[in-house]
């Protein structure tokens, strides 16, 4: 008499799931960007150490003065007043880059009318620009607000007109031969497919956005992060100034990964 031995399967639980060394943990995602920082700032101490200027700070000097900035209510109302227009301009940017540029991609015709023209302005540098809205709306925070808004705008929308101009045209075809509206197009073949391009356009044009406020405010202010940079440099307060980069890096630094991490996962979601 013969017996059968059942195999076992090997269950496959969460925990065990997270021990596979075949997926990368989030150590190993943050390694890399830590030592760069961390060669970076030992290259920068070494050079100031070599150098033994009184113009080139060590980091502790650019750190110990940034320290005596921040402790300053002056300093902490201008970079809150940087936070509060980059974010205002930023998000209005990115909504209207994307609504106008979904709406006139659809259109092969508005797409062949109006992209040379913004690709045109797009290759302006943005700083000859800029006394055009101090023209129109004077120096001050709408002019600073302007000035971030259109440095996003143009490219968010160039972005999201040619993802739009790109979707499969068999898609469309199929849509038309089911009579499908436009609403649902939109919702449902459009959007999709131009998530991966716009999430793309998103993490690029936060910095665009930045750039933009800072040229304002070192231009034309009397408040801002790029106004206390800019009367650092005429000074020639260079502890100051490198603890300013310093802060504008990592102020730059939470939203530009959190637009990556975005990306990532619309891209996984939506890329094929």
């Amino acid at each position: 008499m013969t017996t059968t031995t059942a195999v076992e399967r090997p269950v496959i639980t969460p925990a065990s799931r997270k021990a596979d060394p075949a997926q990368p943990s989030v150590l190993r995602k943050l390694a890399p960007p830590v030592v760069v920082a961390v060669v970076a700032v030992a290259l920068w101490w070494i050079a100031a150490l070599l150098v033994n200027s009184l113009i080139f700070p060590t980091p502790a000097e650019a750190m110990h003065s940034l320290a005596d900035d921040l402790g300053k209510a002056e300093f902490r109302a201008n970079v809150l007043d940087s936070l509060r227009i980059l974010v205002l301009g930023y998000v209005a940017s990115t909504i209207a880059g994307t609504l106008l540029g979904l709406a006139l991609g659809v259109s092969a015709f508005w797409t062949r009318a109006i992209l040379p023209i913004f690709y045109s302005v797009n290759s302006i540098p943005k700083i000859v620009l800029y006394p055009i809205f101090l023209s129109f709306l004077g120096i001050g925070e709408l002019s600073r607000a302007g000035f971030t808004f259109y440095a996003a705008f143009v490219p968010m929308f160039l972005v999201a007109v040619e993802s739009t101009a790109a979707v499969q045209q068999i898609h469309l075809k199929m849509a038309a031969s089911l009579q499908v509206g436009w609403p649902r197009l939109i919702r449902q073949i459009v959007i999709p497919s131009a998530l991966p391009a716009l999430a793309t356009g998103m993490r690029m044009t936060f910095g665009l956005a930045f750039l933009g406020l800072l040229l304002a405010e070192m231009f034309s202010s009397s408040s801002g992060i790029g106004y206390e940079l800019l009367r650092n440099v005429s000074l020639v307060r260079m502890e100051n100034i490198m603890g300013t980069v310093v802060l504008i890096m990592v102020m730059a630094l939470p939203p530009t990964i959190a637009l990556q991490w975005l990306e990532h996962r619309v891209t996984a979601k939506y890329g094929g």
